[in-house]
């Protein structure tokens, strides 16, 4: 069986959860990381067994083919587009990119070298957004309206995500996963008031958004940078003719069939960490895609879609210009 020779760039948090996840799957060698922090890197390399390169030439020259960005946010597109040029097959940590151009470059990156470039919106593999997926697209609900909410509890732990100059803002951190669920669910936003403040931070900390899909399904989006972790932090509401169903997190998610019906619950709180929010899966799509040469899960495109988005939001927030059509 043919394995795939992986190589990580970043240990931190997410990069580690990739590692655990790639080590288990039986088509893949886990070849070394790249990593700047010397007990960080001591740590992966101790606990993977795994060797430590300098660059992304280094990895190259010792035969990897597919690499993992799983770096601070504003790392992102020179890793990537320098991966890509090299000819790696490429996952990257959502966001791709921290601005419109770069995101827009990349993806002619991409196409131009033809390799196999998959986005890090690990939410569409969660259990809680798969079921509400096939819910909708078997017609077991029919969607007119919905509502969500995404909140950051804070900004101070890790201290650098309330710094825009690593971040790129903080509709990149947790919102723009949620903005990727919208369109997934309900089709391409095509137009969308936005209304923003600084209540707490020095960026934009609360958001709201008024949408309407190409479809004609309207509904409302709240994010939050400071409200805390009370649960839950992650919901979305999808409501059809009677009937209603809701997520709270990945934890669980409940369905109400009619106006007197029982409503059935999944609660998939005990299931590991890594499968539920939808990492695992995430992971094996990637490889599957190399190997059986398939279009990525959530593509170059996909990513860029999601940063036009938010870029839109920022502009609209900074211009006082609150509609947007796309």
């Amino acid at each position: 069986m043919r394995k795939v020779r992986v190589g990580i760039v970043g240990t931190g948090f997410i990069g580690k959860v990739h590692m655990k996840n790639l080590m288990k799957d039986k088509r893949v060698e886990l070849i070394g990381v790249i990593e700047p922090d010397e007990e960080r890197a001591r740590g992966a390399i101790e606990k993977f067994n795994l060797r430590r390169f300098t660059s992304l030439r280094e990895m190259k020259d010792a035969g990897v083919e597919a690499v993992y960005i799983t770096t601070p946010n504003r790392t992102h597109f020179d890793l990537a587009s320098r991966a890509v040029e090299q000819g790696f097959h490429v996952f990257c940590e959502k966001p791709m990119t921290t601005a419109l151009s770069d995101a827009k470059a990349l993806e002619r990156y991409v196409f131009e070298r033809k390799v196999k470039f998959q986005v890090g919106h690990n939410r569409i593999f969660a259990y809680v957004y798969k079921f509400i997926k096939h819910a909708i697209e078997s017609r077991k609900i029919v969607p007119y309206s919905f509502q969500v909410k995404m909140n950051r509890g804070e900004l101070l732990n890790p201290p650098w995500v309330s710094n825009k100059d690593i971040t790129g803002g903080f509709l990149f951190e947790s919102t723009l996963h949620l903005f990727y669920v919208v369109e997934y669910l309900f089709g391409r936003i095509k137009e969308m008031y936005v209304f923003a403040k600084k209540s707490i931070y020095d960026d934009f900390d609360d958001w709201t958004f008024v949408m309407k899909s190409s479809s004609g399904i309207i509904g409302t989006f709240i994010s939050s940078a400071h409200t805390g972790w009370m649960f839950p932090f992650e919901r979305v509401e999808v409501y059809g003719k009677h009937m209603m169903i809701s997520n709270d997190e990945m934890e669980r998610v409940s369905f109400n069939h009619d106006l007197e019906a029982e409503t059935e619950i999944h609660d998939y709180s005990k299931i590991p960490f890594e499968e539920k929010w939808g990492y695992v899966e995430e992971d094996r799509s990637f490889i599957t895609s190399i190997l059986e040469d398939k279009q990525t899960s959530v593509t170059v495109s996909d990513g860029l879609r999601a940063i036009e988005i938010v870029d839109a939001c920022y502009k609209a927030a900074e211009e006082n210009e609150s509609f947007i059509r796309f």
